[in-house]
């Protein structure tokens, strides 16, 4: 078989066709980082499609908001940007229980939330409460009371693993290292739901553990 240059005009157009989708692609990337990059960050509810196309379908109805048994839906104020009137979750205040039904999906006609489902790498499939992926807790150590500084001595804390719904999976308290009396809190990214339950009820002010969106 005789080698092809790249000269011809068949491979010319495949790399000219390559070109274009790569192009295609980076704009369409840069275009969604610049959409959702308008507004802040925000918790979404249970089962939100990526960010821009949560924006796209999301007809601010407010039915999920309605159909919270725990009122922890809110509304987006005018700071959202494009996400004005768009729902939210804030954990500080009331985070999301993990309905078994997750009836704010159930209402949601417009498909911008959607039943989570989730395969793992070993076929298993996971889906509704457990595939709930909102975002991910992060803990900070500067303000975590298991970590000390010059004003405190380190104590023993697990507030945060006791009201996590999936306890010693999605957050545990690590054994203590060498040269410290107490273990730490460690959040597993791939379980955490990013409900928000260990940020409610984290009792370091101010809070010592928070949730980051998901943002696509």
């Amino acid at each position: 078989m005789s080698s092809r240059k790249l000269d011809e005009p068949q491979e010319r157009g495949d790399f000219f066709k390559s070109l274009g989708s790569l192009f295609a692609g980076f704009v369409a990337n840069r275009l969604e980082e610049a959409v959702t990059n308008l507004g802040p960050k925000l918790l979404r509810p249970p089962g939100a499609l990526d960010e821009l196309e949560f924006l796209t379908k999301c007809t601010r109805c407010d039915k999920c908001m309605r159909a919270c048994p725990e009122n922890a839906i809110l509304k987006a104020g005018p700071s959202a940007g494009l996400g004005l009137n768009t729902p939210y979750l804030d954990p500080r205040s009331i985070p999301c229980f993990l309905c078994t039904t997750l009836p704010c999906i159930a209402e949601c006609d417009d498909e911008a939330l959607v039943w989570p489902q989730i395969v793992r790498t070993d076929g298993t499939v996971l889906e509704g409460p457990r595939a709930v992926r909102m975002g991910t807790a992060r803990v900070k150590p500067g303000l975590c009371v298991t970590w000390g500084d010059l004003d405190r001595e380190p104590r023993a804390c697990r507030v945060c693993v006791d009201r996590c719904p999936y306890p010693e999976e999605a957050i545990r308290i690590t054994a203590p290292r060498e040269g410290e009396t107490v273990g730490h809190p460690a959040v597993d990214a791939d379980v955490c739901t990013g409900c928000g339950l260990c940020v409610f009820a984290c009792p370091a002010e101010p809070v010592a553990i928070i949730v980051e969106p998901r943002r696509g």
